[in-house]
Formats: C-alpha cells, structure tokens, sequence
C-alpha cells in the first residue's frame, strides 16, 4: 500500500495546479478580507488537522503566491517546564506571482509538466512562506530563513506574527521567534530547537522536538530546498 508521504508526494503538483485555478479564478482581489479569513477560520476549527501545506495564512505584508513544494515540514511537541504543548511546523515554497500572470499560465493550455518547467525556469525568484501551529493557534511566519548546518544538518528560522491579523491590517506584529536544527537520527528526521512566545496564551520559551515528515519534493529538490539537477 502507498504510504501517506508517498501518495502525497505524487498528488502534490496536481494540488499546485489546482492553486493555480483557484487563484486565477478568484482574480486574487481579496475584496472581502475579513469574510475571507473567517472562512479559513472556521475551516480551521472543523479540521483540527488540516492537510500538510494547506495550514497558511495569507496576510498582508506575507509572501503570496504559488506554493512549488513542501520544503519542511514535521510534527511533535513544545516543552516548558511540566507543560506539553502538540506543535506543527510548515514552510514551503513559493513562487511570487500576480493575477495576470497566472492568468497567463492558465490561458496558455499547456500541460501540466510545461507549467511546472516554467516554474522551474523562475527558481530563483522563489521565497518561503510556513505556519506553525501550537496547540489550536496557527501563527503565519515570516522572515523564514533555511540554510544548511555542519553534519549534512538544516537550519529553519523564522518570525510568529500575530495570528489575529488579516490581510487588511497595514503592519505585521511579530510575536515570536523559532530555531530549528534538522538533523538524521536513527534512519529518520527529527528537528530540535527553541520556540519563543511573547504572547498569551503561549507566552514563554519553549524547547522543541520534531518528527520531520519526507522531504515532499521527489527528484526536483535537494533536502534543503535546493532545485535537483
């Protein structure tokens, strides 16, 4: 039987070509905002797992765009004291792109195979764009950075904004900070690191311990989000 990863990983970039069109089709207007972001709201609280890379926030002053891949992306808990907190943490990759352009790509009846060459051919205007998710409160990232580490090992870091902001917010505030090393134990994955909160109702620093999921981006991708030759 195909494992979840698997099966995932082979249905991924039919998910970003139905990004695409729903992208296209919304012609990205965001003229409700606040509609908007109760609707993924209450998306939210029916789901209490939402799918990988389907976890993120759109909110002003983020990237917004294409997602190309699931960069990192694990599971485990935040430690403080005798507290145990469930966490998740996702980054992926994007590819910026407004409403004309997908337009664009979506008028060009090319298949499915042309469209992620041309998204290849622009790797290097991709960026990043995650969620971490501590207990029910979804904290959209930013200012994610991933880069590699001694012993074949990945550093992820980012800012938490605020997760009570919408796109119609003019400012983004930051509201905590984390550090993850990414590193093979034992045949797997695991991301080991510090979260820190200057918010309630998660206020305080926290020590983190992930099980990373399978890097979901086939032949294409290096595992630290490098394009494969």
């Amino acid at each position: 039987m195909m494992s979840i990863g698997k099966r995932f990983l082979y249905m991924y970039p039919y998910l970003v070509l139905a990004s695409l069109m729903l992208i296209g089709l919304a012609d990205m207007s965001f003229a409700q905002p606040d509609q908007i972001s109760n609707t993924n709201e209450n998306r939210e609280m029916m789901d209490p797992e939402p799918s990988e890379g389907m976890m993120f926030h759109q909110m002003e002053g983020l990237p917004m765009g294409v997602p190309i891949e699931i960069l990192q992306s694990g599971r485990g808990f935040a430690l403080k004291e005798n507290e145990s907190h469930v966490l998740r943490l996702n980054v992926e990759t994007l590819l910026p792109l407004d409403p004309s352009q997908i337009r664009t790509l979506l008028a060009s009846n090319k298949s499915l195979d042309e469209i992620r060459e041309d998204i290849r051919a622009r790797e290097d205007e991709t960026t990043y764009r995650g969620s971490l998710m501590l207990d029910r409160s979804i904290y959209p990232l930013g200012n994610i950075e991933v880069s590699p580490s001694v012993n074949n090992s990945t550093v992820v870091s980012a800012d938490l904004a605020d997760p009570s902001l919408t796109s119609a917010d003019s400012e983004i505030a930051i509201v905590g900070s984390i550090s993850v090393i990414i590193a093979t134990s034992e045949g797997g994955m695991v991301g080991k690191g510090e979260l820190e909160l200057n918010q309630t109702p998660h206020r305080g620093k926290y020590t983190v311990l992930l099980d990373m999921q399978p890097h979901m981006c086939g032949k294409e991708h290096d595992r630290n989000g490098e394009m494969c030759r």
